[in-house]
């Protein structure tokens, strides 16, 4: 029903208080009494998901009013069955009584969220339930019946737009479906470097090379002069005669190699 076959008049806007939807709109419903303008539609909301209300509402733009019923989870208990559609509705924050002195409804705020419990996506859906107080809700005088009442009036909006049921829509579509093999990203594969051109080798060759050159010390004129020179270091034992025995411990003794008293006089070093 559209808001001209309503024959509601130019300017028209729907913003009642909470104090409004209880005791014009919901009380009157729950006492089978008539409202004057039927603007609020009568669904069960728990069989859809919130992005499909605003098609079902009978006005409204931003926001859209439902009388609905609610069943109980459990055949026994008193707590209410909170999944609808492909998701679930869940409570936040914590109840308003509504009505002065004395409360005539309660108002509950609910968010939606997408998925299985509890590892639902959250939305930016919400819902505020208002429900009358002082309400006898025991399965026994409900004749062990799920309904727990016959009719709650709801307020739905989303809080920043509408544009959230086409996303969402769109993510539930793309849910298991994986991507061509044309337009998953391939990595380059990275190959090892080949055994010649690896650096710890290429490294320790230099090194090994850096060794040999460094192994060589120049020597200077003079100093290849000193190493061509003969010396006899048996003159300076002395004639022992034909003591073998004392000769043979003093050439053990004296003894030694050219090259020794270059390096204990040689003042430059390589």
């Amino acid at each position: 029903m559209a808001a001209v076959e309503l024959q509601l008049p130019p300017g028209f806007r729907f913003h009642p208080t909470d104090e409004e939807l209880v005791m014009h709109y919901l009380c009157r419903k729950c006492a089978s009494q008539p409202i004057a303008v039927p603007i609020i539609a009568e669904i069960d909301l728990y069989k859809y998901d919130p992005w499909d209300l605003p098609g079902l509402a009978l006005y409204g733009e931003k926001e859209w009013y439902f009388f609905s019923p609610r069943d109980r989870k459990y055949p026994n208990g008193s707590r209410p069955n909170r999944a609808a559609g492909n998701g679930y509705w869940k409570a936040t924050g914590a109840d308003k009584p509504i009505g002065h002195p004395k409360p005539v409804g309660i108002k509950k705020a609910l968010v939606f969220y997408a998925g299985k419990a509890p590892k639902g996506e959250k939305t930016n859906w919400i819902m505020h339930e208002y429900r009358l107080a002082h309400v006898d809700r025991s399965a026994r005088n409900k004749n062990n019946s799920l309904r727990l009442d016959d009719w709650v009036l709801c307020r739905i909006y989303n809080k920043k737009g509408t544009m959230e049921k086409n996303q969402l829509n769109s993510r539930k579509m793309n849910v298991g479906m994986s991507p061509p093999a044309s337009e998953v990203d391939v990595k380059p594969e990275i190959l090892p470097l080949p055994i010649s051109t690896r650096p710890s080798q290429v490294l320790s060759s230099e090194f090994t090379c850096e060794r040999e050159v460094q192994s060589e010390p120049k020597l200077s004129d003079w100093e290849k002069t000193a190493l061509d020179l003969q010396f006899n270091y048996m003159d300076a034992i002395p004639d022992v005669g034909d003591n073998g025995l004392l000769g043979s411990q003093f050439q053990g003794c004296y003894e030694m190699s050219p090259l020794q008293d270059i390096f204990m006089y040689l003042q430059k070093p390589f």
